[in-house]
């Protein structure tokens, strides 16, 4: 959700409660209001009636002003009514439908006994009133609301265009490229970030600068001793001379330069995909590309009793990538299939219209799932890899804007590789 939006609803919902709830206490207090004027009304009344009561207490008036139903009744000499004020439903002969009123009961000593007296006044106007201020709440209620609305579109929106500026330069922000530069802030916590945001960037172009010199530097040094080693241990183990003490350490030394210069080749060709040195991009047949690294693992598949199934869709699976990353890509994924397969196990090799999914019989992972694809994660007791192997997969996969998922179902390790979305 956004920030005006969610400010908008915060706002929105705030108000409405407080709304709410005033109304609730403003509707109440003007019932009051006006039930404490009928009070009055009422009492100013009772004058009216006992003026008519003493002047002639056999004959009221058929209709006194301000009246709209009069009720007297004689009532034992013995009977005590306190003045009592109240609400009740009466049947309104005009409309033939029934309408509150308030009334005032006393009892009155005027004339030859005592009489309870009953004064009703209509309470339609005063409702009526109520009703309209109640309306006229409700309109002004949602006139505020969408008067908080635009402004918090614009003038909200204006004070916070520097915050979503800022933003979205971060989101261009590349560590290969120039550190972000704001402009000139006029408030002070934006100010604050501004400086904030422009020596974080320095900072980390600055250091990538100074990780891609010495990455670069350091795997071309090495490349030179590496193969000065590699000769020369080579010419060792031709000499004639040596014995097998001697031969057997000349092979582990030269097994161990191997095992570097695999290492310095497999990172060299990280960094220069994370540095998008590959831009040579084709269209690639999948399947022929699956056969022919299929038929190149051929042999260590035999040599395993691994059973090889092969599904593939009728459609053509075409991707776009660098054939040299697509050879990679593949090659690693079947050899991982390959090793860390159990003896006479099987392989099944499916692709559909925008993915390619490669399954293998094996062990559950002795480490977690989510390090499968860091770095130098591997399994100990499945030969002596680099663990570089599914590190190098997931790079190529992010640089193309691959989805590379793993699960283990039914003892199989399952690896989809989604290339179109």
């Amino acid at each position: 959700m956004k920030l005006l939006t969610k400010t908008t609803l915060y706002i929105a919902t705030l108000s409405l409660f407080l709304f709410f709830l005033m109304g609730i206490i403003f509707f109440q207090v003007l019932k009051n209001l006006s039930q404490a004027d009928l009070n009055r009304e009422l009492s100013g009344l009772k004058e009216v009636v006992e003026s008519h009561l003493t002047q002639d207490p056999q004959h009221l008036p058929i209709r006194i002003v301000g009246i709209d139903s009069l009720s007297v009744q004689k009532v034992d000499a013995g009977h005590r009514q306190e003045e009592v004020f109240g609400d009740t439903l009466m049947l309104d002969a005009a409309s033939n439908q029934f309408r509150t009123y308030r009334y005032l009961m006393y009892q009155s000593a005027r004339g030859q006994g005592p009489l309870l007296v009953k004064i009703y006044k209509s309470t339609a106007p005063t409702d009526q009133l109520v009703e309209r201020v109640t309306l006229m709440m409700t309109i002004m209620v949602i006139c505020f609301l969408a008067g908080v609305f635009l402004l918090n579109r614009t003038v909200f929106a204006n004070l916070w265009k520097d915050f979503f500026k800022a933003l979205e330069k971060l989101k261009e922000f590349d560590t290969a490229k120039e550190p972000v530069v704001l402009g000139e802030q006029d408030i002070e916590e934006f100010a604050e970030l501004k400086d904030v945001l422009e020596k974080m960037t320095r900072q980390l172009s600055r250091d990538y600068r100074e990780l891609k010199e010495f990455t670069d530097h350091t795997t071309h040094e090495l490349q030179t001793p590496l193969a000065v080693i590699k000769s020369k241990t080579e010419l060792l183990i031709q000499s004639e001379n040596m014995g097998p003490g001697e031969m057997k350490l000349i092979q582990a030394i030269n097994a161990s330069t191997n095992q570097i210069s695999r290492l310095n080749s497999t990172l060299t060709l990280i960094t220069r995909i994370e540095n998008r040195q590959f831009t040579g991009v084709r269209e690639i047949d999948l399947a022929r590309l699956l056969d022919k690294h299929i038929e190149m693992l051929q042999e260590l598949v035999e040599l395993r009793g691994i059973e090889l199934k092969k599904t593939y869709s009728g459609v053509a699976n075409k991707i776009q990538m660098d054939p040299g990353l697509a050879d990679i890509l593949v090659t690693n994924l079947l050899k991982n299939a390959i090793v860390h397969n159990r003896e006479g196990g099987s392989i099944a090799v499916e692709t559909g219209p925008d993915r390619l999914i490669i399954r293998n019989d094996g062990a559950p992972l002795p480490f977690a799932e989510e390090d499968l694809f860091r770095r130098f994660i591997r399994d100990h007791g499945k030969g002596k890899g680099l663990g570089l192997g599914l590190s190098l997969v997931k790079k190529i996969c992010e640089s193309y804007g691959f989805l590379l998922e793993y699960a283990y179902k039914k003892e199989q390790h399952v690896f989809t590789l989604v290339y179109s979305f």
